[in-house]
């Protein structure tokens, strides 16, 4: 009986190792950036939009703030939306876009909803590349995230920013998102903004 008990203990242990493998897995630069882009692709984002995005990215991962953050939450997921809103003093946001786990579903369907404080005139449309930070699981993806967006963009589509959120859920579920945000329309934002994803599975 001790035998088959010490058996089940050493199963049971071997089981959690590879589980905690599984969701410890994180993307290496290279990895993001591929990732990003074949992402991109699927989700017909203008090739120009796409490469300015992921430029952006790699120009910011050297900043010593962005190193402190993947040192304490490592990258474990990448998404890309394109999305369309309007308003004015608050700013309403509705698209989808695809996100892929380092290890679990790849390029899968998600929604997204956002608002964010400030003024707006006109229309905009915006294209982002995302990334899920010390997400751990794959499961706990989705939810709202609360963060601060400053950004001023206007029709040559030149600008971007980034913005980092955090998930509104209680921990262990609790993860963060870094998001970069290239838009197209005439806007001055600033304050919060609130995101809401959905996965679409």
């Amino acid at each position: 009986m001790h035998r088959h008990t010490l058996t089940w203990m050493v199963l049971v242990l071997v089981g959690t190792f590879f589980v905690a493998t599984a969701v410890a897995g994180q993307y290496s630069n290279q990895e993001i950036f591929d990732q990003a882009a074949s992402l991109a692709r699927q989700q017909q984002m203008p090739p120009e939009k796409a490469k300015r995005l992921i430029n952006g990215l790699k120009a910011f991962f050297p900043d010593p703030w962005f190193q402190a953050q993947v040192k304490k939450q490592p990258v474990r997921a990448v998404f890309v939306y394109g999305a369309g809103g309007g308003g004015f003093v608050v700013k309403f946001m509705k698209g989808k876009g695809l996100v892929s786990f380092k290890s679990g579903r790849q390029a899968a369907r998600i929604y997204v909803q956002g608002w964010s404080g400030g003024a707006v005139i006109g229309g905009s449309m915006e294209w982002a590349i995302g990334l899920v930070m010390g997400l751990p699981r794959e499961a706990d993806f989705g939810g709202d995230y609360v963060g601060n967006l400053r950004q001023a963009t206007a029709g040559d589509e030149t600008a971007a920013s980034g913005m980092f959120l955090e998930s509104q859920k209680q921990a262990p579920a609790s993860h963060a998102l870094y998001i970069l945000v290239s838009s197209r329309g005439l806007s001055a934002e600033a304050g919060q903004i609130r995101l809401k994803v959905t996965p679409g599975w």
